[in-house]
């Protein structure tokens, strides 16, 4: 019998909570993208249209679901959704066809897809990396009474000579996802 599928973030920030400027990656973070590949191969990734536009190409080895209202077609093999439920019916059907043992689908940005989509997130995977940028492209605050951290891979630095700490929290209480299937 499959597990029940649940919904988790992964999102790399600043220290002051910026994920982007809109244009693309404002770090050079190697080892962050590793253990992106690690955590989120054989899974959908829910995306908005900026996000994926910063991409340029699918990810390999994950559904790349792109939330977006724009009514022209995606190109190099994404998937279009024009809701979040939606979304989520694409990638448990993904997840199905593709790799039925498998049931975490990722939020993966921008800041309005984790705004909107992160109290049904089950876990959240968040890189923090030591640096201050500017921007308004932020992810959510986490809100300590919702949230266990769970795992803290303490201060690393990368090759490039970036320090970052890797955590993961857990939700608190109990998200459903079911009433994204309808009866």
């Amino acid at each position: 019998m499959k597990s029940e599928i649940f919904l988790s973030a992964i999102v790399a920030m600043s220290t002051n909570r910026v994920i982007g400027d809109g244009k693309g990656l404002m770090w050079d973070l190697p080892e962050d993208l590793k253990n992106l590949k690690m955590l989120t191969m054989g899974c959908p990734l829910i995306m908005g249209r900026r996000t994926w536009d910063s991409i340029g190409k699918p990810l390999p080895g994950r559904a790349n679901i792109v939330l977006t209202k724009n009514n022209e077609n995606l190109l190099n093999g994404a998937l279009k959704a024009n809701s979040f439920n939606e979304a989520i019916k694409l990638a448990n059907n993904w997840i199905l066809q593709n790799n039925p043992k498998n049931n975490e689908i990722f939020l993966f940005g921008g800041s309005q897809i984790y705004q909107f989509g992160i109290k049904y997130c089950k876990y959240i995977y968040l890189t923090e990396i030591d640096i201050y940028l500017e921007s308004k492209i932020c992810f959510p605050e986490i809100q300590k009474d919702s949230w266990e951290l769970i795992f803290n891979s303490g201060l690393k630095t990368s090759k490039n000579q970036i320090n970052y700490t890797h955590y993961k929290f857990e939700r608190r209480s109990k998200i459903n996802l079911n009433n994204f299937f309808g009866d």
